[in-house]
């Protein structure tokens, strides 16, 4: 007896390899921009607790230096006798963080200062205190690792910004730019001064209110948050007192959501 096998090949068609590739691109073009944007983030919130860590350990070497063991920093500052605006002062502390180069403006600075910079709603600044970019005016250093600081220099405090990546974008307060306050500055509310004075800090993640409002735009300042006016995990610039993203970071290991505080918050940029 005779049988008559017939054996069938399976194959997908022309038209089936097309459409599931197609499938394939969609949903790739849907999902890698957010993979990609997670990435960046996470890059941002490494590169700034790196600095935190490396800024607050120059605060702590930069006192022993100083002999001023026990003594509040500003008082510390305030002993060295460099003044208002001498650039000389803060190099103490940039040289603990292994500086390579200062300058008193931005535009003196050079290529390593970032062209533009934004503010946390996302509005570019030009001309005057409170940024890091070529129209800044302040004390420059550059780093290393390619951060690059601004700071205002006061007889009693330093004001801080440092953008974490240098030139390299989002250059926008609160993703790669910083704000710290070291010492109690020029703090008008004598009852906060006493706050600051007797808190045993060295320095804190805060804006100065004595920057221009542009600049400080939705952010609580030191001086708010020491008269207990804002929450310091707030990312939401229109509540409690302005947004504190510098401590939400250092809290929650992640960036504020710049896309939910826009669907929420009128003028906000995602």
């Amino acid at each position: 007896m005779m049988f008559d096998v017939t054996l069938k090949k399976c194959a997908f068609t022309l038209a089936e390899v097309l459409i599931t590739l197609g499938i394939i691109g969609v949903v790739a073009a849907m999902t890698l921009p957010t993979v990609i944007n997670e990435t960046r983030n996470k890059q941002h919130v490494v590169a700034f607790k790196k600095l935190y860590s490396n800024f607050s350990n120059a605060i702590i070497m930069f006192k022993a230096e100083q002999g001023c063991e026990g003594l509040d920093v500003a008082s510390c500052i305030s002993s060295m006798g460099y003044g208002d605006n001498n650039c000389e002062a803060f190099a103490k502390v940039a040289d603990k963080m292994k500086y390579m180069y200062m300058a008193n403006s931005g535009a003196a600075a050079g290529t390593w200062v970032p062209d533009v910079s934004y503010n946390y709603y996302g509005d570019e600044l030009s001309n005057g205190y409170g940024m890091v970019n070529k129209t800044g005016t302040g004390c420059f250093y550059a780093l290393p690792d390619g951060m690059v600081l601004n700071v205002d220099v006061d007889p009693d405090a330093f004001k801080v910004l440092v953008d974490t990546n240098g030139k390299k974008g989002p250059n926008r307060m609160g993703k790669d730019v910083h704000a710290f306050t070291v010492g109690c500055g020029d703090i008008a509310d004598e009852t906060v001064k006493m706050t600051c004075l007797n808190s045993a800090k060295d320095f804190y993640p805060f804006i100065s209110g004595t920057f221009p409002e542009a600049s400080r735009k939705g952010l609580c300042t030191m001086e708010t948050y020491l008269a207990g006016g804002c929450d310091e995990i707030n990312m939401f610039p229109d509540q409690d007192g302005g947004a504190s993203p510098t401590l939400y970071i250092l809290t929650n290991d992640k960036l504020p959501d710049y896309r939910q505080i826009a669907s929420r918050v009128a003028g906000f940029k995602p």
